[in-house]
C-alpha cells in the first residue's frame, strides 16, 4: 500500500494489528515557564486595613531593617488564615518606605513558583539574559546564580518567600541562605526548627477577643456594636482572614444591609463569609 505524509507527518509500516496516535502542535508555545510579572510588588490578595496585636513582632522585624542589619532570616509561622502574609506585607510596605531597602517578593508555594521567582529576583538585581538562560537549562546551579547577585547587590534588600509550606522545597534546592547583602523574611505553617536552622522564629496566632472585635469595627464600624463583634469574632475563631472576609462583606452591603445582630433585618442570626479550602463560603451564625 502506497502512503505520503504532508508537513511534519510521518508514514508508519506494520504488519499485525497497531493503533499509532500521533499529536501536531502548531503555533507559537512557550519554550521556557512564564515567571511572575513582578518581584518588586507582593502577590497578596486582599491587603488588612489596620494590623491588631502584632506590635511587638512587627518591632523586632523593623528593628533589623532601620539598623541595616543584613544576613539574617526571620522565619513567621502559624496556622492558615492567621496573617502571617499581612505582617510580611505591612513590614515590606515601610522597608521599601522608611528602610530605604530593595523589596523583593517571591511566592515560595510550590517549586516552579519559587525557581521562576527566584530567577527573577536574579534578573532584578543585574544577572544577564545569557546566565538566566543557562540557569533555566539546567547548565548552572540557579540557586547559586541568584545567591551570586544578591550577595554583590549595591543596595540592601528585604526578600520575602511567601507561603513555604512545603520546606522541602527551600531545602532540597539550597533555595534559603543568609546573605550580607539583605534579610530574609519566611511565611509558613511548618514551625518544626530543624527546618529553619539558624532562623529567627516567630509565631503567628489568633487575635485576642477584642482585638479581633476592632478588626470587624475596623472595616464595618456601622453594623453593629464592640459586643456583637466580639461575639462574631469569637465564632469565627479569631482568624484575622475570617475577620477581614466577614468585614468587607459587611462593609459592602448598600441595599437591605446585614448587621452584626441581625441578619437582613430579620433575622437573629447574622450571614458573613468565611474561607474554605476552595474559597469563600456563607454560614449562618446563630
Amino acid at each position: 500500500m502506497d502512503g505520503h505524509a504532508e508537513d511534519h507527518g510521518r508514514i508508519y509500516q506494520t504488519s499485525g494489528d497497531q493503533h499509532i496516535t500521533e499529536h501536531h502542535h502548531y503555533g507559537d508555545e512557550p519554550t521556557t515557564p512564564c515567571g511572575p510579572d513582578s518581584v518588586r510588588r507582593p502577590a497578596v490578595g486582599r491587603q488588612t486595613v489596620v494590623l491588631r496585636d502584632r506590635t511587638e513582632v512587627l518591632d523586632r522585624l523593623r528593628a533589623g531593617v532601620r539598623t541595616r542589619r543584613t544576613g539574617e532570616v526571620y522565619v513567621l509561622h502559624g496556622m492558615g488564615g492567621c496573617g502571617k502574609t499581612a505582617v510580611a506585607y505591612t513590614l515590606f510596605q515601610q522597608a521599601i518606605g522608611e528602610g530605604g531597602r530593595v523589596g523583593l517578593w517571591v511566592s515560595a508555594a510550590d517549586r516552579a513558583s519559587l525557581r521562576a521567582g527566584m530567577l527573577a529576583v536574579a534578573a532584578d538585581r543585574g544577572a544577564d539574559d545569557g546566565e538566566l538562560l543557562a540557569a533555566r537549562n539546567g547548565l548552572r546551579p540557579a540557586a547559586d546564580l541568584v545567591w551570586q547577585y544578591l550577595d554583590r547587590s549595591a543596595e540592601p534588600w528585604l526578600l520575602v518567600l511567601d507561603n513555604a509550606d512545603q520546606p522541602e522545597i527551600l531545602r532540597d534546592g539550597s533555595w534559603l541562605r543568609t546573605s550580607p547583602g539583605g534579610t530574609v523574611v519566611v511565611t509558613t505553617r511548618r514551625s518544626a526548627s530543624h527546618w529553619w536552622p539558624g532562623a529567627e522564629l516567630q509565631h503567628i496566632g489568633v487575635l485576642p477577643r477584642a482585638d479581633a472585635a476592632r478588626v470587624l469595627c475596623d472595616l464595618a464600624p456601622h453594623s453593629g456594636t464592640p459586643d456583637q463583634a466580639a461575639e462574631i469574632a469569637e465564632r469565627l475563631g479569631r482568624l484575622p482572614l475570617a475577620l477581614t472576609l466577614a468585614g468587607g462583606f459587611l462593609s459592602q452591603q448598600v441595599l437591605d444591609p446585614w448587621t452584626m445582630d441581625k441578619g437582613n433585618g430579620s433575622s437573629s442570626s447574622t450571614r458573613v463569609p468565611t474561607p474554605s479550602r476552595s474559597g469563600i463560603r456563607g454560614a449562618w451564625w446563630a
